[in-house]
């Protein structure tokens, strides 16, 4: 079964949302920007300035996050966050193709919708991408254990929720303003996101059918990347892998200058 197949069965479908814009702002060619998960649009906070002076850049809030809320009887799949997603991009009137640019999850949701809604994107770049593939399929032990471990350590989060929220609160204040947020009114689309869009995911298949130039960006100090996976993605003639030295999972400014590169 296709990507467009599996959305268009996809149940519930029209109870999904529209996502709050946090950012329209610019002329020029579109950009679309999304955020990761537990975080919000303030997540590009630096990557704005660059991209507004020639484009017109749009940062939504994903589906559960930030300003956007769940629907009742939302499960938070990655269908439902691209059947959001486009249904908030069709109230924006966009004309011609754009650019769209995700970060973590948010980059799991624009490979999906750039498969899916071929005919309105020119370009995607996704942003520290947590690429797992069903470990069957990675040949090398040290490289399986990894992406083992990380998702042993995604099921033990989602079980503790208690400890997650309360650590969590704790640790953001040192983390970059608006890089995290996990508490009570956002748990649901945290740990739903998480079990649904990035422990069980179908990622390297909806980058395959991607029909534009795709750029991946991600940091040398990456802490939820497993390089081996990402350079998988790497050997499809249309996607361009580039490491920036030095920076890890978070849209600092190293990361912030580079994928504002890739847009010009």
């Amino acid at each position: 079964m296709s990507v467009l197949e599996r959305m268009r069965g996809s149940r519930g479908a029209g109870g999904v949302p529209l996502l709050h814009v946090a950012v329209d702002q610019g002329d020029g060619p579109v950009v679309v920007l999304l955020h990761g998960i537990a975080s919000s649009s303030a997540s590009w906070r630096l990557v704005v300035p660059f991209l507004a002076p020639l484009y017109r850049v749009i940062a939504i809030d994903v589906l559960g996050f930030g300003g956007s809320v769940g629907g009742p009887g939302v499960g938070f799949t990655l269908d439902e966050h691209v059947l959001a997603l486009h249904k908030t991009i069709r109230s924006l009137r966009i004309r011609g193709r754009y650019t769209i640019v995700g970060h973590s999850l948010g980059a799991l949701i624009a490979g999906r919708y750039a498969a899916v809604h071929r005919r309105e994107i020119s370009h995607v770049i996704l942003a520290s991408p947590p690429i797992y593939p069903d470990r069957r399929y990675i040949d090398e032990l040290s490289h399986r254990l990894r992406v083992g471990g990380y998702l042993w350590f995604y099921r033990f989060v989602r079980s503790n929720k208690l400890t997650i929220i309360n650590n969590a609160g704790r640790f953001s204040k040192w983390m970059p303003n608006g890089s995290m947020k996990i508490d009570e009114q956002s748990w649901l689309a945290f740990s739903k996101s998480l079990e649904n869009c990035i422990e069980t995911q179908t990622a390297t298949a909806d980058v395959a059918q991607i029909t534009v130039p795709v750029d991946i960006v991600f940091g040398s100090r990456d802490q939820v990347i497993v390089p081996a996976t990402v350079e998988r993605l790497g050997a499809m003639h249309h996607v361009v892998l580039h490491e920036v030295a030095h920076t890890d999972h978070l849209i600092r400014a190293p990361l912030a200058r580079e994928i504002a590169r890739l847009v010009r």
